[in-house]
């Protein structure tokens, strides 16, 4: 008996010789081609050696492949039952699947998606005309990005119901531009006059809003997910636990709840980060007892609407239409709301606020995407002091061997 692999034409195959009886199968092409041959090898030796020879029975005549379309649709409904994964995650997927994906691939087999169709894909999408959203211009790699992932899952799950061998996605060469964030962070006068204008245009409310915001760094979907239930107007902290967005309320971005103080000085002259340090940074927390309607029930929404009661979250719309009468109100040049939380991070860091407390503050992920984004920021000295203290072990004591490192 032996089972061999052997390359003939450019492929991997298996060679298989049993009691005077030889068979030779196509397996695949490249390293994934290599490792599923390898896999079949040791499983049919396996069955050879007890007895079963029905690898040399006569092939089953077999059906047409499924559609690519048939194959994400199954995928789309099991996915999410078998994964822990968010809904706007798969919105994320759907969308461009709907979009992109089923018009490229849907009608061909499943069979015919080879690692060249997915190479001919991603051409097309970065051309001109690959963006359906914006006639003429080419689809973000940012989009792409998402995309070729949920193509990759898709694929792989036609691999686990077995009507093809292997993901050919793991064949395709393509390197995406590294992501770049937009940080354009506003400056002290820039931040004191929006909160200015956002009080003379629009109301104190909504300069209660932006206040809060640029002193608390939120995320925009934390903002508008606010209840009344998540302050603390004595201690002067919020409890940070849900987010709004594509019309409904889900978890944080990294699943996590954190305890944030509502009264850093961001917008003020100060060198000081410390909470409360300011009367201005203090006068937030009158602000929220005086907003104009306030709804007694603990899950009313801080910044609402719905007839006075607070009973939704503040919509998308609404809160870029007051921005931008703050904005102009203010005469301070355009940028997103979301560069509220870009001023908190970068104005924490450069007044030497500890690295660990700005990334629970804002709730990022870990100290290193902080880094990685706003190191820029932190002064020279104060810079590498954080950094060392961040992710380098303490030096070691008397009581621990030398060049041992300490706890994690």
């Amino acid at each position: 008996m032996a089972v061999k692999v052997v390359t003939w034409k450019g492929a991997y195959w298996l060679d298989v010789v049993h009691k005077g009886r030889r068979k030779r199968r196509r397996v695949g092409t490249g390293k994934a081609g290599k490792k599923a041959a390898e896999l079949a090898a040791t499983r049919i030796a396996a069955r050879l050696a007890e007895g079963d020879t029905s690898i040399f029975d006569p092939p089953k005549a077999a059906g047409p492949a499924p559609t690519f379309a048939t194959i994400a649709e199954e995928w789309r409904r099991k996915y999410p039952l078998l994964h822990a994964v968010r809904p706007n995650t798969m919105d994320n997927y759907g969308s461009f699947t709907e979009t992109h994906l089923l018009p490229f691939f849907g009608d061909r087999p499943i069979t015919a998606i080879t690692p060249e169709a997915i190479e001919d894909f991603i051409e097309a999408k970065r051309a001109p005309g690959g963006s359906v959203r914006r006639p003429g211009k080419a689809l973000s790699d940012a989009s792409l990005r998402t995309g070729l992932l949920a193509l990759r899952l898709i694929l792989q799950r036609a691999v686990k119901v077995k009507v093809i061998p292997a993901n050919p996605m793991k064949e395709v060469e393509f390197r995406l531009a590294p992501r770049i964030d937009q940080v354009d962070p506003f400056s002290g006068p820039e931040l004191r006059a929006l909160l200015d204008g956002a009080r003379t245009a629009v109301g104190p409310d909504a300069a209660t809003m932006l206040r809060l915001w640029a002193q608390t760094g939120m995320r925009a979907g934390e903002m508008c997910g606010l209840q009344w239930q998540d302050i603390d107007l004595e201690q002067g902290t919020a409890l940070v636990q849900r987010t709004w967005s594509r019309q409904r309320l889900g978890p944080t971005k990294t699943g996590h709840a954190r305890v944030v103080s509502l009264l850093h000085p961001v917008a003020d002259d100060t060198a000081d980060w410390r909470p409360g340090a300011t009367d201005a940074a203090r006068s937030v927390l009158a602000g929220l007892r005086s907003i104009t309607v306030r709804s007694r029930e603990p899950e009313a929404f801080v910044f609402g609407q719905d007839s006075g009661q607070h009973s939704s979250p503040l919509s998308s719309m609404e809160m870029h239409r007051r921005w931008r009468r703050a904005l102009a109100k203010a005469r301070v040049r355009y940028r997103v709301p979301e560069q509220l939380r870009h001023t908190f991070a970068s104005t924490m860091l450069s007044r030497n606020a500890p690295l660990l407390y700005v990334q629970h503050q804002g709730g990022w992920r870990s100290a290193s995407v902080l880094l990685r984004v706003y190191a820029r920021w932190l002064p020279q000295a104060a810079g590498i002091s954080a950094l060392a203290a961040t992710l380098l072990p303490p030096a070691p004591t008397d009581a621990s061997p030398s060049g041992a490192s300490g706890a994690p």
